[in-house]
């Protein structure tokens, strides 16, 4: 009974304990002929222009993508110049032809994840210039790390220290170094939100071409499992 009561203060001291990274690879979308294949949006339409899809670009400019994988959730979406998301901006999932399935590395090529406010600027289909986007998981998850492209849909072409922000509350903002020639940001936080925004002393456009996570288990699991090291340890008493 002793060592059951030690490795019940162990589990409760540990803290939640995250399950297996799971890679949101947002990225991997490209065309076979004139069809898009990929990961894609469970919630998207068809394709529109020439290279992105989008949960509603041609009419209101409104709208969100969601992505499913490893059991979890993710909702994205975009707002240009206002706290209100959804209004007057649609998010993206920008493809690559010749994306090769690297997350990181100078010859990783792919786009992402951007933001779209001008239904009449095709070219506007990264975060750039008053963008943001907003990254909402289902549950709790520990996020590991975030991957980004540049406008060149590599990982080389940003500009010298160029910078974007980065916050968990849309209030508090923080300014981080796009990975230049390396493509992937170690970002370490544990939450549901997560929020990107064109931004810093050296801004320049980028897209988010994924994220990794692991789920966190809720409050009630650890109570369902020390529930459960409670019945073993008095069926353990009873037996003596």
């Amino acid at each position: 009974m002793r060592s059951l009561s030690i490795l019940t203060f162990l589990a409760l001291a540990s803290g939640p304990v995250a399950a297996a990274p799971v890679v949101f690879d947002f990225a991997n979308l490209k065309y076979s002929g004139s069809v898009n294949s990929g990961f894609l949006p469970t919630d998207g339409v068809a394709c529109s222009g020439g290279d992105l899809c989008s949960s509603n670009i041609a009419s209101s400019l409104s709208g969100d993508l969601t992505f499913t994988n490893g059991g979890l959730t993710v909702h994205a979406q975009g707002s240009y110049d206002s706290g209100a998301f959804g209004s007057g901006a649609a998010v993206v999932q920008d493809h690559e032809n010749g994306y090769n399935g690297k997350l990181s590395g100078k010859d990783a090529i792919g786009a992402g994840l951007g933001v779209y406010h001008l239904k009449t600027d095709t070219s506007d289909d990264n975060i750039t210039l008053k963008e943001k986007i907003w990254l909402h998981f289902d549950q709790t998850v520990a996020l590991s790390s975030v991957g980004f492209r540049a406008e060149g849909h590599n990982t080389t072409s940003w500009i010298s220290n160029a910078t974007f922000q980065y916050s968990f509350d849309n209030s508090t903002w923080t300014t981080g170094l796009l990975p230049k020639d390396v493509g992937q940001f170690a970002l370490s936080h544990t939450g549901q939100d997560f929020y990107f925004k064109y931004g810093g002393i050296h801004a320049d456009q980028f897209y988010i071409s994924s994220m990794t996570v692991s789920a966190v288990p809720e409050p009630e699991t650890y109570a369902m499992l020390l529930a459960g090291l409670g019945l073993v340890g008095f069926s353990i008493r009873r037996r003596k």
